[in-house]
């Protein structure tokens, strides 16, 4: 069993059903893969969390996994930015709620995903993901419809900087793309140790970075070249 949540706060639009219309409401995601009547026990807790304005729980084969998130059924521009966090502390949830709540300047929908658990043990084959001891994701959205990305860089700036001495670096899953996908970024997405291995084999079988539309790996600075005719 996984589960998130996530603020969002709800347009006042007759598309939107009543009870959320017009409210930051608490969107709580579940993912359960066992018997149905053990997940309606680990669930309940839940549901008496708060009040319920709408429940979709339900049955549902793999396939339609993806409509737990219940997001748009189509494409649409968004910003995101995400950071692993250490811990969810009172000090976390407050920073989240003053630079990304119900009265930031432009709407963020603002996830929590729960990990631990199978993510965080150590894998039968040595690989490069980092951060596997971060027990949550968090995850800032904002739909750009009427709003531009320059709108939420001011928000998103001190948001992040304010959670830095939570965060234990970034997640190759979520790094999204432009800047968020740049090389600092990608440098707090890797172990120190995996990233410095894994430069050294980028620049003795890649060296013109030929494999370059990815999440790119930093290579090591090139050494000077030699013009006075001795050897290196």
């Amino acid at each position: 069993m996984n589960s998130s949540v996530a603020l969002i706060p709800m347009p006042d639009d007759p598309e939107v059903p009543e009870p959320m219309r017009g409210r930051c409401v608490y969107h709580v995601r579940i993912a359960y893969t066992g018997d149905a009547a053990e997940g309606e026990r680990l669930v309940a807790p839940l549901r008496e969390a708060g009040p319920v304005l709408l429940e979709m729980l339900r049955d549902m084969p793999y396939t339609e996994s993806a409509s737990i998130h219940d997001e748009p059924p189509v494409p649409l521009p968004f910003q995101r930015e995400t950071t692993m966090l250490r811990e969810v502390s009172d000090d976390v949830l407050r920073t989240l709620l003053e630079h990304a709540g119900p009265q930031a300047p432009v709407p963020c929908v603002v996830e929590l995903r729960h990990l631990g658990g199978a993510v965080a043990e150590p894998p039968e084959h040595p690989n490069p993901v980092a951060h596997r001891d971060a027990p949550y994701l968090l995850s800032v959205v904002t739909l750009l419809v009427g709003i531009t990305a320059e709108d939420t860089r001011g928000v998103y700036e001190k948001l992040f900087e304010a959670l830095e001495p939570f965060s234990s670096g970034a997640g190759l899953n979520f790094l999204g793309f432009g800047a968020n996908a740049g090389e600092n970024r990608v440098r707090v997405a890797y172990a120190p140790t995996d990233l410095e291995r894994l430069a050294r084999l980028k620049a003795g079988d890649d060296p013109q970075n030929l494999f370059r539309l990815n999440y790119n790996i930093p290579r090591p600075p090139m050494r000077p070249r030699r013009t006075d005719g001795e050897p290196p």
